[in-house]
């Protein structure tokens, strides 16, 4: 999106990223397992559900921007230009890492189980292809790198989705199309012997495209709303917004609802492990609904309570540097226990991992965005601007 976006939208990245964060400091703390309250243990172990968030609000804000180009008089998306903003906005910040890993230094300061040292000219070429966790098999170096093909995947299939913007049966239609195939594909990865596969396979893109779907439809059907007379700038919103209250109830209530969706397993929650359990081949449609109401309530309500905060100076800067973040506190985490001793000592506890953890990612983030990521689609900007007038010259 352009200076339309509401802050919040980036506050909640920022807050997104933070989840996975504590989730993997509550997991690598040993936190797991230290019986702590009920309330307190889904909250935490749903963290990993951040990414599910990140999904939505792409597929949301990539076709909200797209839209918007339309609506300033633009005849079609400009494609190249979107596919360059995209591999600026991942690859530089990534191959960073790699390289970064693949120092001999780093077996010493990140810890050998970080360092990358690649076996074949194939494991090369499929991480700086992002083709890992798909077939042949090749599994990702880093965990939270399983999603980044998943997205990249979406941006390569954006224009041949884009069919359906413009109509809301077209757009639901697709929705349709997408559900059912996540159904299907997570069905038939259900059974997959091994253990690693069958995760890795059925996150992949056919089983999370549903999500990026959701978040286009709610863009569609938002600015639809906005066409037919909704206040499309927030600074025009009337003092007595009637959306605040309501608004501010609904995401809240979307935010439970997402945090106690892995708890439909009862006894046995839900961990990203499909099974036999019809309802798991539903779960990329279980999330992505909430998601998709906490994002229509803050679009709706950007004056609430709730947008407001995520709208904040802290949660925007958070949201900011909140690729940097995702990318970096894995390993810091990893590093840091391993300076600790291999454990996180009970002194520290999982507040003082957290905190540790998340300034150290936070200071490595910070300088990954203003050291590469922001020079880097500073240019791409500067590019697709000089693209534009020259294929707006008679």
């Amino acid at each position: 999106m352009n200076d339309r976006r509401l802050p919040a939208l980036t506050g909640l990245r920022g807050l997104a990223a933070l989840w996975v964060l504590v989730f993997h400091a509550w997991a690598l703390s040993g936190a797991a397992g230290a019986g702590l309250p009920a309330p307190m243990t889904a909250l935490l172990g749903a963290g990993w559900l951040g990414v599910d968030v990140f999904f939505v609000l792409s597929g949301f804000l990539l076709a909200r921007g797209l839209g918007d180009e339309l609506a300033d008089g633009e005849r079609r998306p400009d494609w190249p230009a979107f596919a360059l903003m995209r591999v600026a906005r991942i690859l530089p910040a990534y191959y960073l890492q790699l390289a970064v890993f693949a120092l001999p230094a780093s077996a010493i300061v990140l810890t050998p189980a970080i360092a990358w040292a690649p076996a074949s000219v194939g494991e090369t070429l499929a991480h700086l292809g992002l083709w890992f966790n798909a077939w042949p098999w090749m599994p990702a170096h880093l965990g939270p790198w399983w999603s980044l093909p998943v997205e990249a995947g979406f941006y390569a299939a954006l224009p041949l989705l884009w069919w359906a913007w413009g109509a809301s049966r077209r757009m639901l239609c697709l929705l349709l199309a997408t559900a059912i195939l996540a159904v299907a594909w997570r069905f038939a990865m259900h059974d997959v012997a091994g253990i690693e596969q069958r995760i890795a396979w059925s996150e992949h893109l056919p089983g999370r495209m549903v999500q990026f779907v959701a978040g286009m439809a709610l863009a569609w059907w938002t600015v639809r709303g906005e066409r037919e007379g909704r206040c499309r700038d927030t600074r025009e919103l009337p003092a007595e917004e009637p959306w605040r209250l309501p608004a501010d109830a609904l995401a809240l209530l979307a935010f439970a609802l997402l945090v106690l969706l892995p708890q439909l397993g009862g006894d046995r929650a839900y961990v990203g492990i499909i099974d036999a359990r019809p309802w798991t081949w539903f779960w990329p449609l279980l999330t992505a609904a909430p998601v998709a109401v906490l994002l229509l309530a803050l679009v709706r309500g950007p004056q609430g309570r709730v947008a407001r905060v995520l709208g904040s100076a802290p949660l925007v800067a958070l949201g900011t540097v909140s690729f940097g973040l995702y990318l970096w506190h894995y390993p810091v985490q990893w590093a840091l226990r391993a300076a600790l001793g291999g454990y996180v000592p009970p002194t520290w506890g999982l507040a003082g991992y957290v905190v540790a953890s998340l300034l150290v990612s936070l200071a490595v983030a910070a300088l990954s965005w203003w050291a590469i990521e922001r020079p880097v689609l500073a240019a791409a900007r500067r590019w697709r601007e000089r693209r534009r007038v020259k294929l707006r010259a008679p």
